[in-house]
């Protein structure tokens, strides 16, 4: 198993440049597959990791196996209303009133201003324990608290690799190089599976992608999927991937 890390975040330090767009990092690791000496392998991804590895698979088609992220695919936008069927038209008109923002809009945050908030995030351990437990709650059930479904100990981890690496500010990068916000699109380079289809349409995952998996009652489903629910996880992974290996 190899686990990179994106420029900027945590373990890899910040690019010299601007320009690390999801395609050019998903050709860095195709690259360092290719000098490790994988020749066939698949891709997984949540989060930013759902537009990367879509991505790697278009950079290596000889070589990806399949790509397999949390969800995300198939989500309706405004033009696809017209033709929605009628029950497709109820969960897209759901989606519309539910908080997508997740009470603060942090991408439109991020992308106006991220090195005003690194001042903060780096100066003060409250300022970034403060951000990171806003994220953890507003991500994970409403009615619970973060710790109730993540043990408080990871979310120190999680915080402190920030802290003591300086890469809450280049973290940011990603979102200030973007223009808005759009679901991860996908591709057709490999078969693609996910976690969870729910919320996306499948239909519309297909116009964009060769779907093999895609359940809809895994367990969990919140945003820090790997953290709450690490074995439904790992075996509906390892589900996919017994298809298309």
């Amino acid at each position: 198993m190899v686990v990179p890390s994106v420029p900027g975040f945590g373990f890899s330090a910040p690019p010299r440049e601007t320009g690390w767009n999801v395609a050019r990092v998903a050709r860095l690791w195709a690259q360092l597959m290719r000098r490790l000496g994988y020749d066939r392998y698949g891709t997984q991804g949540g989060d930013l990791g759902a537009y990367i590895a879509p991505e790697v698979a278009k950079a290596a088609p000889d070589h990806v196996v399949g790509v397999y992220i949390t969800a995300g695919l198939g989500i309706p936008t405004e033009a696809d209303v017209p033709e929605l069927t009628e029950e497709e038209r109820a969960a897209f008109e759901q989606l519309q009133q539910a908080d997508w923002t997740n009470g603060v809009p942090h991408h439109a945050l991020l992308r106006a201003a991220p090195q005003t908030f690194a001042y903060g995030w780096h100066d003060s351990p409250v300022a970034a324990l403060a951000w990171m437990i806003q994220k953890f709650k507003e991500f994970t059930a409403a009615d619970k608290l973060p710790e109730e479904l993540i043990d408080r100990d990871l979310i120190l981890t999680n915080t402190t690799l920030y802290w003591l690496t300086d890469t809450f500010g280049s973290s940011s990068w990603p979102m200030y190089d973007s223009t808005g916000f759009g679901w991860p699109e996908g591709q057709k380079a490999a078969p693609t599976g996910v976690y969870s289809g729910a919320p996306g349409i499948r239909r519309l995952a297909e116009r964009h992608n060769s779907i093999v998996h895609w359940p809809t009652d895994n367990p969990g489903g919140h945003h820090f999927l790997a953290m709450d629910q690490p074995d439904a996880m790992a075996a509906d992974m390892r589900a996919f991937f017994d298809k298309v290996r």
